[in-house]
């Protein structure tokens, strides 16, 4: 499944290269063009009529690659696949890796990631600045999903998935995931199926463009960061709205209590501090309030409170001790508390 906005010089290399690649197969290709203007239609058009394997959606306007995908998907369900590939028509996910995605759901597989960062894949051709927000963007999806956190390359544009699995779960995925819709897909068969599903991951290259030029762009990233927050649960802000609601609880509790022992007083706000944020960040999580969180939340604050101590003692401004204090606290709570994935209906 190939979504495309003009694509045509690309195309013409990557439809041969697929037919060569598939020979051993039983295939089509669905593409779902987006309104491009430089010819593509025609690419796919005389492909199709060449080798009657080849079927173009035209959609007539930008409307977005969620929704391309998932117009591109569904198509490949009613046609009756098996096994659907989605795959980018610009060259940088090569072909002669789609047998191998073929290959690992037809062993048991649900869901086969074709990673970058495994052994075996890369990436070629990428400034230093691409690598890093390919790399931030990596963490940020790990650090705020931990159902993702055993896949390596979890924002991959390129994958194969079971349409038994995916029929399952198509009608809950949105039409604004764009490029990273695997984020999205990973969060609702985790939703639906729990541990239920297999994913494996193989390795390939990623290479620049050959042709055209890339759409990432300030929109793109915007879009990918609110889609992580929203696939998140809004973690972040939840718990930064529980972590304030807590220090002002233990501060007030603080100035209110006696000082005939500024030590027991001093531990006592902290520890109504502690259980106030944890406890409002899992209300509003909607998660269970587990005894097991409220001893990992220890370690947070105390963590947190050893390194405002040693801060002040090298006599750091409290402004930024506060920040970077209140960062790392951030930090370790998403990583030691798990959040719950929400169920993304489409809008």
């Amino acid at each position: 499944m190939l979504p495309t906005i003009n694509e045509a010089e690309n195309l013409k290399v990557l439809l041969p290269m697929l037919r060569n690649a598939l020979t051993n197969y039983d295939w089509f290709i669905t593409v779902v063009d987006d309104g491009s203007t430089d010819g593509t239609q025609d690419v796919v058009n005389d492909f199709a009529k060449s080798t009657g394997r080849a079927v173009l959606i035209e959609r007539g306007a930008r409307l977005g690659l969620g929704s391309a995908i998932k117009v591109g998907m569904r198509f490949c369900l009613e046609r009756g696949a098996n096994i659907i590939v989605v795959m980018d028509a610009d060259l940088q996910h090569p072909p002669e890796v789609v047998p191998k995605l073929i290959d690992a759901v037809a062993n048991g597989a649900d869901l086969a990631i074709a990673s970058r960062y495994v052994h075996g894949g890369g990436i070629v051709g990428w400034s230093l600045k691409r690598l890093l927000i390919s790399k931030g963007a990596t963490y940020m999806a790990r650090l705020l999903m931990p159902w993702v956190r055993n896949i390596k390359d979890p924002i991959s544009g390129f994958f194969a998935i079971s349409a038994s699995k995916l029929r399952d779960v198509i009608d809950l995925l949105s039409d604004f995931s764009g490029y990273k819709l695997i984020l999205e897909l990973l969060t609702v068969m985790r939703a639906k199926y729990g541990d239920g599903y297999s994913v494996v991951e193989v390795p390939y290259v990623f290479r620049g463009r050959a042709y055209g030029a890339s759409k990432l762009g300030r929109s793109e990233l915007i879009g990918y960061a609110m889609l992580v927050l929203r696939l998140s649960n809004y973690s972040v802000f939840k718990y930064l709205v529980s972590l304030v609601l807590g220090s002002l609880i233990g501060y007030l509790s603080f100035i209110a209590l006696p000082k005939f022992n500024p030590f027991i007083v001093n531990l006592f706000s902290i520890e109504l501090s502690l259980f106030t944020a944890i406890t409002l960040y899992l209300l509003l999580m909607g998660m269970r309030l587990n005894p097991r969180h409220y001893l990992k939340y220890h370690f947070v604050k105390y963590s947190a409170v050893a390194l405002k101590l040693a801060f002040f003692a090298m006599s750091m401004p409290i402004v930024v001790v506060l920040l970077i204090s209140g960062i790392v606290q951030l930090l370790l709570t998403l990583r030691f508390i798990p959040t719950n994935s929400i169920v993304v209906h489409t809008i």
